[in-house]
């Protein structure tokens, strides 16, 4: 039977698994019934199974302790927002290793992860901010604070219903507009009792770069090297999805030692232990820690540097020391175009000139014609994933900026 199965819980897409199954490993997963996320070829998991993860959580650990009796667990593995608190109950009830309850929920709450940074690190290393429950609240930080701020939902990942605001008018239309969409989008994910809270910030100017961390069950943080984020702000677009992830990065040595210096911190902040951590900067402030991989992350340092991220995850769940040391250096890219607007997909153009790009390696679709697109401030996800892998890094990046000049990629009505 081997150690056990390592079982995703939620979801898993790809890149978020080869490596482990190249290496022998036995995979499960728990599909959650209400992701709408496309799941990633299966068929050679040990076990599949589905599960409506709105269900009481003392249900969830008892289909995940039925897996266990039947086939073993070596370790739970989560890659998706959605499910770091789900995991870290589970883990505690069947005493699996994980990130305790109380830390995840540190992660998954911007209003209190900032509260840490500002009182554990120094009271600059993030952005200034606030709960807001009011439209006297948020007008009366964003006086104090001076446009342009930023505006977002604490509790929800991938940029989505983030704004930047340079008006009180814009300001009071998306925080109204918040209020309406997220908790059905709650809804929509079976989080029924979830509840929406807001937060503040100033805005930051700076380049976004991302550090993933892995956290053994003492406390020691081992890191990975930086990756570059293209937001749409950066390729024209009014929005704050991540339209592009980019190895090697662009920054000097002494940034990136100062950006690793912080991850350490910031994870170290929120008490982290057995975990897989996502710490995101914007410029040399901390944003936000996420208590999972990052989104594509182990896929584009597999590609850069051969990095795999997954196995050394694995490897601290299950007490060893991780292995993250570069074995090749490539420059990759994993580009999601967003629709520049809200709509109706009816075609997507220029896939004759992608595949022909220099360094491209792949595309998937990730909508339909006749799916609703859009920004991620509307609630929407990119309809097209691409990766792109090059020995030059220059002749990289310029495919990245000719993709981001399509700005008619999609057809929409």
């Amino acid at each position: 039977m081997g150690p056990g199965i390592i079982l995703f819980l939620g979801m898993v897409r790809r890149g978020e698994f080869e490596t482990l199954q190249k290496r022998g490993l036995r995979l499960g997963v728990l599909v959650d019934t209400n992701s709408k996320t496309r799941l990633c070829d299966v068929s050679q998991f040990t076990v599949v199974q589905h599960f409506d993860f709105s269900r009481p959580t003392p249900d969830l650990i008892e289909a995940v302790r039925g897996i266990q009796a039947r086939f073993g667990l070596a370790c739970l593995f989560n890659v998706v927002e959605f499910y770091v608190a789900q995991t870290a109950d589970v883990a505690a009830a069947l005493d699996l290793p994980s990130i305790s309850p109380t830390s995840a929920r540190l992660c998954l709450d911007k209003n209190i992860m900032r509260k840490r940074f500002q009182s554990r690190i120094d009271e600059g290393v993030a952005a200034r901010f606030t709960e807001v429950v009011s439209e006297t609240d948020l007008m009366e930080a964003a006086h104090r604070f001076g446009y342009p701020v930023f505006l977002q939902p604490s509790n929800v990942s991938a940029s989505m219903w983030a704004t930047r605001n340079n008006t009180p008018e814009s300001l009071l239309a998306n925080y109204h507009t918040m209020l309406r969409e997220v908790p059905k989008y709650y809804e929509r994910l079976g989080q029924k009792d979830k509840q929406l809270t807001v937060s503040l910030a100033e805005y930051l100017e700076g380049e976004n770069t991302s550090i993933d961390c892995l956290v053994d069950a003492d406390g020691n943080v081992f890191t990975t090297p930086p990756v570059d984020v293209l937001t749409g702000q950066d390729v024209g677009i009014d929005d704050f999805h991540h339209f592009a992830r980019i190895v090697p990065t662009r920054l000097s040595a002494a940034t990136q030692a100062e950006l690793t210096r912080l991850a350490v911190a910031g994870v170290r902040s929120l008490d982290t232990t057995s975990a897989a951590a996502h710490v995101e900067f914007i410029g040399t402030r901390l944003g936000e820690i996420a208590a999972r991989p990052g989104g594509n992350r182990p896929r584009i340092l597999e590609m850069g540097y051969g990095i795999d991220m997954l196995y050394a995850y694995y490897q601290i769940l299950t007490g060893q020391t991780p292995e993250l040391g570069k074995t090749i250096g490539l420059a990759a890219a994993v580009i999601t175009p967003f629709a520049r607007r809200n709509g109706v997909l009816r075609a997507i153009h220029h896939l004759d000139r992608l595949v022909k790009l220099p360094g491209y390696v792949y595309h998937e679709f990730r909508a339909e014609p006749g799916q609703s697109v859009g920004l991620a401030k509307s609630g929407y996800r990119a309809p097209l994933y691409v990766e792109l892998l090059s020995k030059n890094a220059k002749e990289l990046r310029d495919s990245v900026d000719e993709i981001a000049s399509w700005t008619d990629l999609y057809d929409l009505e």
